[in-house]
């Protein structure tokens, strides 16, 4: 839905005759090589179930059992495919856990293919490098997926690890990358893996539950799918663009059925898995359709939830449910706009920015598959307008932003426009220096040209950054054209941002400029109610 043929064309094309988008095309297909060496067996066997208890951290303050130095929260190093089910202390080095984790899960393996702690085979929870048991260290450094324990605390080395080294390296960013590859490519050996993880992954989907199975920095955690509420929401918002992204490549491909047949009928599936109907039937209604039933396993900073939903729903009945999804994109739009063209949350550089966002890529997917879909948004709803003008509004000498709310360090430099996300490699992702001269040429607002202008040092070579973009070089003659006719710079007077509560008086020009900021109340969503705000 969101890559329609001639889109397709247009990536595939660009790469032969434009250099840029020629070395990113070589980028995605060089960042899917490491699954090009696995097996179909061996893709298949990557997925895990939900028997082992998920960590978001390894120890949330704590220190490598063998050196002492200080290891917190997320700085462990995980790397799937040269130390697989190890966690690796970045001073000394030292792998963790000691045991052969992954012999000791192998012969837990039930029927189905997932591991069932009953079963292994304790006898493996020995450190290998101290193999006779009468060595003090036999036992140092052992986990048997419930962390290892010393003088009162636990290292959850494999709990951490299935989130940061099986799941989000070897799983999910396996099923994005070979399907990005498969996209730029058309070649079917991408999509075929592709197919695999996301066919497997479906299996035991709707039986993770992070909330139940999950530890939270040594605490209860809320809720969520394999990671928690916030990155579950964006990670299968990835999920339904990727299975989008290959679904013609799966549509067709006839040794997936006749694998994922022989695997289910060795495994005893429900799902026979004899057509691609069958594949088809598995992903979207036990990923995706799970997902919309137990939407608040993704509830996260708003819009970011119904974001997802509103990719999920196209994704799967874009013509069918169209009705419904243009509802859902009004309410986000509605609710993104509502306090001065935001959504009220605090934050200025941080949460607040989650809004616009969201909103700029999303608007920018659909776009694709309407060329005036953004036009048509605007018009419904002119405080689109005002989303994107804000961060241009409250941005002093562009070189600061009041730091208000939960965001960044007080009085920071903040040297760039921040209403979206720019970059230079935005992959397969709708690029923002497009959408803002599509916002131009719909507003006339020169601003934003003159914004997506200072993001690129003052300059129109490379722009767009765009794969899908048909034209480069008449997008950088359309952008010179206006910088000539209305100059570089950003002159924005002084504001009084009302409804979010701010107020910028400015004066000056050149070196001589200054600005005054107020943020008139208190609290709100991230606010942080403190003096300095």
């Amino acid at each position: 839905m969101f890559y329609p043929a001639q889109l397709l064309e247009t990536v595939r094309s660009g790469a032969r005759r434009n250099p840029w988008a020629a070395s990113i095309r070589k980028e995605i297909v060089s960042a899917a090589k490491p699954w090009l060496k696995f097996s179909d067996e061996q893709l298949f066997s990557l997925i895990f179930s939900n028997s082992i208890k998920r960590a978001w951290q390894v120890w949330s303050d704590g220190y490598c059992p063998a050196c002492k130095g200080s290891v917190p929260m997320y700085n462990w190093q995980m790397d799937p495919f040269n130390h697989p089910w190890k966690a690796r202390c970045p001073h000394c080095k030292e792998l963790f856990p000691k045991n052969d984790f992954e012999k000791y899960y192998r012969t837990g393996l039930d029927e189905r293919g997932l591991f069932d702690p009953a079963r292994a085979d304790r006898s493996l929870l020995y450190n290998t490098e101290h193999p006779d048991p009468k060595d003090p260290l036999h036992r140092f450094g052992v986990d048997d997926g419930e962390g290892y324990v010393a003088d009162g605390h636990r290292w959850r080395f494999i709990g951490a690890y299935l989130i940061y080294g099986q799941w989000k390296q070897a799983i999910l960013n396996g099923i994005l990358r070979l399907s990005s590859a498969y996209l730029v490519t058309g070649e079917r050996r991408y999509a075929h893996r592709a197919g695999i993880l996301l066919d497997r992954l479906a299996d035991v989907y709707p039986t993770f539950d992070f909330g139940k199975e999950g530890v939270m920095y040594e605490g209860p955690p809320h809720t969520g799918y394999i990671s928690t509420w916030h990155d579950a929401c964006e990670e299968v918002r990835q999920l339904a663009l990727a299975y989008d992204q290959a679904f013609e490549g799966l549509k067709q491909d006839k040794s997936l059925v006749a694998f994922l047949k022989r695997k289910s009928r060795h495994l005893g599936l429900e799902n026979p898995k004899s057509s691609f109907e069958d594949i088809q039937r598995n992903i979207e209604e036990r990923i995706f359709q799970d997902t919309l039933t137990h939407r608040h396993k993704i509830a996260s900073n708003y819009p970011t939830t119904e974001v997802a939903v509103a990719v999920i729903k196209t994704v799967l009945d874009w013509e069918g449910q169209r009705a419904e999804i243009e509802e859902i994109l009004d309410a986000i739009i509605r609710q993104a706009t509502a306090v001065d063209g935001m959504t009220g949350e605090k934050g200025l550089t941080g949460y607040t920015v989650i809004g616009p966002r969201n909103v700029a890529v999303l608007l920018g997917q659909f776009s694709r598959i309407e060329p005036d879909f953004l036009k048509k948004a605007v018009q419904r709803h002119p405080r689109l307008r005002d989303m994107f003008r804000f961060h241009i509004d409250t941005w002093c000498l562009q070189k600061y932003y009041p730091q208000s709310g939960d965001t960044g360090t007080f009085a920071g430099p903040v040297t760039q426009y921040m209403g979206v996300g720019f970059s230079k490699n935005p992959g397969l992702e709708p690029s923002m220096f497009t959408f803002l001269r599509q916002l131009y040429e719909i507003t006339g607002d020169a601003s934003f040209i003159q914004v997506l202008y200072h993001a690129n040092n003052h300059t129109v070579e490379g722009l767009p950054y765009d794969l899908f973009a048909e034209n480069p070089e008449a997008f950088r003659k359309s952008v010179q054209e206006v910088i000539d006719k209305e100059g570089a710079d950003i002159r924005v007077g002084s504001v009084n941002k009302q409804e979010w509560h701010l107020a910028i008086l400015r004066s000056g020009e050149g070196p001589h400029a200054r600005a005054l900021w107020l943020d008139y109340d208190a609290g709100g969503g991230h606010g942080h109610a403190d003096g300095l705000n």
